[in-house]
């Protein structure tokens, strides 16, 4: 019976060996994935940036055009007053067209 109990107890502190290993292991594959969970954030958040960045640019350069467009529209209007020094000019912007011969609103899609 002592034999036997022996036995057991070898076989439950063998167990618990093993226990204590695999609590190790679990906690190391814990960690290693709350810092894969990290890594995964970044590089989804480094995705993002690269259309963030386009999206501003692609705001910058719609700026910089309707700029060089407006100021190209009142350098023309310019050398209008230059010509006809009496001429009004008021009706005329850059927002409206000439439609059947008359100066009229443009209408954005």
């Amino acid at each position: 019976m002592e034999a036997r109990v022996l036995s057991l107890r070898v076989r439950v502190l063998k167990l618990e060996e093993v226990d204590e290993e695999s609590k190790s292991k679990i906690m190391g594959l814990e960690q290693r994935f709350v810092s894969r969970e990290a890594q995964l954030g970044r590089a989804e958040a480094e995705l993002h940036q690269p259309a963030k960045r386009f999206e501003e640019a692609e705001g910058e350069l719609i700026g910089y055009v309707l700029d060089a467009y407006d100021e190209g529209f009142r350098d023309a209007l310019a050398q209008v007053v230059c010509v006809h020094s009496r001429m009004d000019i008021t009706p005329f912007t850059v927002s409206n067209l000439v439609e059947n011969r008359q100066i009229v609103p443009r209408v954005l899609p």
